[in-house]
């Protein structure tokens, strides 16, 4: 994810621009499945996913005393994405002696929670030839509801009638919109690949 923006100092715009690195995450997830009719079902799962990274953060410091004499700063600071969705699944069900497989997708809710850089914090001394990056002001964007989709596999292992072990795969994607000060609207894509394993409860 990257951010592109200007700010006002000393009566010219100060363009910075922010590299956050969106790496993996932990998932906690959890779902429930209704058998309709036959091998036909309908489902819920919700998810969060939460991952915390460094922003990489450059700005050109115009001079205060010059026009066109950009002084270079470049630092770090911590930045965390949260995404909370919900899944609202169509079910084929495969039962077997030991195997369950179930296929599913449907429509996705997301909501995605941002920490952006609205502003560059610097320090500077007489001549003013050069700037230090001191810190980055930041804040924690949250996106309006992004209507998207997800599919994916589940595979149960049975030890008995109710109880079984299994696996998920499900890829899930929407675009959401992130606000906030001195920045445009930046659209960020909300979703992946997720996995995960867990206990399996049959009723």
């Amino acid at each position: 994810m990257t951010q592109s923006f200007s700010v006002q100092k000393n009566l010219e715009d100060m363009p910075i621009t922010v590299d956050i690195d969106e790496q993996r995450g932990v998932m906690f997830d959890g779902g429930v499945v209704v058998r309709l009719a036959g091998r036909f079902g309908m489902g819920f799962a919700a998810s969060v996913v939460t991952h915390d990274t460094d922003a990489d953060v450059t700005a050109s410091v115009p001079h205060p005393f010059f026009f066109g004499r950009p002084r270079s700063v470049a630092g770090t600071t911590a930045a965390t994405r949260r995404e909370t969705a919900g899944h609202i699944q169509a079910v084929y069900l495969l039962p077997g002696r030991r195997l369950d497989v179930m296929v599913f997708g449907g429509p996705s809710l997301f909501s995605v929670r941002q920490t952006l850089v609205t502003d560059v914090v610097y320090s500077e001394s007489y001549p003013y030839d050069t700037a230090t990056f001191s810190s980055a002001q930041t804040a924690s964007s949250t996106s309006k509801t992004a209507i998207g989709f997800h599919a994916g596999i589940d595979l149960a292992w049975k030890f008995s009638r109710n109880v079984g072990v299994g696996g998920m795969a499900r890829f899930a994607r929407a675009q959401a919109t992130l606000n906030a000060t001195n920045n445009p609207a930046q659209k960020v894509d909300a979703g992946g690949l997720l996995a995960g394993g867990g206990i399996r409860l049959a009723f």
